[in-house]
């Protein structure tokens, strides 16, 4: 769990987080985007909205828009340095474990339902990790071993849709060590021969368990991936 909402707060901007829930319907007469800088501010803005929607519960967002609002215009604030300090302390002391405890039982309800649901569905299987796949395509390249790292496409889901990352979106590949992802996604991949496509269903004491990760404790999480590349470490030259 986070200590302060402050470090929550700074951890959105070097967190990457997408979500295709689009609420474009309802169009903005505000400022557009005009260059960069924009887009960045913009994009901030959206991570900070979606993970309060997803983590805190009756954030009033008014007055959160009106301290940052007084504090950038240099206004008198509402509350001392103390004050802000012992709010944050007790919010996450009291309203946050609830939150969380209630968020991960929702969790762990949907989430059972979902995969014993999904086990039904024709071509899904379940591995003995504990994991469910579905082969999309099968490749016919060597299969990554758990000490090596993966070159792949990838978009990750929750079981209502939402979309929380991909690297499709980012336009270009992921590379990282097998070994370095959550239990549930670094057995998916270990199923994979390069150039195959799998769905992969990773069980919430699998991916983030109790963390905070996408969707809360124990969460679901439904990953697409494209086997693309296995990346082999360089060799050293021997002296």
């Amino acid at each position: 769990m986070k200590n302060s909402v402050l470090i929550f707060l700074f951890s959105l901007i070097i967190t990457s987080c997408n979500n295709d829930k689009s609420k474009s319907s309802q169009k903005s007469s505000q400022k557009r985007i005009e260059n960069h800088i924009d887009s960045v501010s913009y994009a901030i803005g959206l991570d900070v909205a979606m993970r309060l929607e997803e983590q805190f519960k009756d954030i009033d967002h008014d007055m959160l828009s009106q301290a940052i609002d007084d504090y950038r215009a240099g206004n008198e604030l509402y509350l001392s340095d103390k004050e802000r300090l012992a709010v944050i302390k007790k919010y996450n002391d009291i309203t946050v474990p609830k939150f969380r405890m209630d968020k991960e039982k929702l969790n762990i309800v949907e989430g059972g339902k979902f995969l014993d649901d999904n086990l039904k569905v024709d071509g899904v299987i379940e591995h003995k990790s504990g994991i469910q796949y579905k082969v999309i395509t099968e490749g016919s390249g060597p299969k990554p071993k758990s000490n090596e790292s993966v070159q792949i496409h990838y978009t990750g889901k929750l079981i209502d849709g939402t979309k929380f990352d991909s690297s499709y979106d980012r336009g270009q590949p992921a590379v990282f060590p097998v070994s370095r992802v959550v239990p549930g996604f670094s057995q998916g991949l270990q199923l994979m021969n390069v150039g195959s496509t799998y769905q992969l269903f990773i069980p919430g004491h699998l991916g983030y368990g109790q963390g905070d990760g996408p969707g809360g404790p124990m969460a679901v999480m439904i990953f697409q991936v494209e086997m693309l590349n296995i990346i082999k470490e360089p060799t050293q030259p021997i002296n």
